[in-house]
Formats: C-alpha cells, sequence, structure tokens
C-alpha cells in the first residue's frame, strides 16, 4: 500500500500526472488531493521547528474528519506525504493540484484546517503565520480573508 500511495504521488509530480508507470492504472484524483492536502498539514507542524503531539493530533483528526478515512490508510497517507515533503522544494508542487481541482470554498477549508495545525500546541508561532500567508497567496485567497478564518 505505501509504494502505491509513493507512485501516486510521484506521478503526481509527473508531468503525465494521471498515470503510473509501473502498472499504467489510473490514480485517483482525490486521493492525490488528500495527497496534497496532507502534506501542507504537515508543513505546517513542521514551520516553527517543533512537531508537537498536539499538532500531529490535530492533523490525524482533521484529514480523518475531512477525508473519512480509516487509520491504517492515514497512516500511509501521512508517511507517503512526508516524503515527497523531503523531496519537493516548493509547496507550489501540492497547491497547484488544489487550485485546479477544488473549489474556494475547499481551498479556505484548507486554511481552515492550517489554523487548526496551528493552533493546536495552544500558541501561533510567526513561521506559522507566514505559511498560511504564502499558501493562501499559492491557493488565491486573499490575505485577510486568509487570516480572518483563523477564529471559524
Amino acid at each position: 500500500m505505501k509504494k502505491k500511495l509513493l507512485n501516486i504521488f510521484t506521478t503526481l509530480m509527473s508531468p503525465q500526472g494521471s498515470k503510473t508507470s509501473a502498472d499504467s492504472s489510473p490514480i485517483p484524483l482525490e486521493r492525490r488531493l488528500q495527497l496534497a492536502t496532507c502534506a501542507l498539514l504537515l508543513e505546517m507542524s513542521k514551520s516553527d521547528n517543533t512537531v508537537t503531539e498536539e499538532e500531529t493530533r490535530a492533523i490525524i483528526d482533521t484529514l480523518t474528519t475531512a477525508y473519512k478515512i480509516d487509520t491504517h490508510e492515514l497512516a500511509m497517507l501521512k508517511s507517503t506525504a512526508e516524503e515527497e515533503l523531503e523531496k519537493s522544494t516548493s509547496l507550489r508542487n501540492f497547491t497547484s493540484l488544489i487550485n485546479e481541482h477544488y473549489s474556494a470554498q475547499q481551498k479556505e477549508e484548507i486554511i481552515r484546517l492550517l489554523w487548526v495545525v496551528a493552533h493546536a500546541d495552544g500558541k501561533i508561532d510567526k513561521h506559522e503565520s507566514h505559511l498560511i500567508r504564502a499558501v493562501a497567496d499559492l491557493l488565491y485567497i486573499p490575505r485577510e480573508h486568509a487570516m480572518s478564518l483563523r477564529n471559524n
């Protein structure tokens, strides 16, 4: 399963974007979007250079609620997203897929989820605020609106 998720994300980053080289089967768009969202949430948890248990729990809870996936599937999703973040040089790889397939409301929900993770440890670090502004820019959400989602 981990290899399958890794293949999905590798394909996501490839120019073709819709087939794996190993089996040429279509990759579910829903899974690619889940990986992109997970990667953004993981990046948020790392943005202040300290990943807390509360932030990890917030990521698990938000993804479980948002995508209604089981614990095993979530563990695989998180592991694959972590690997892709290590290889990635830009969040644009993740946000471009989201921009292409999510509505403005769905993109706002991702910003809201980023705030949930940022708030999880009880404080908002300047790096966390900066990351939310950067992701909002990449998702074409006005910064003021992204900042207002902090309290929702």
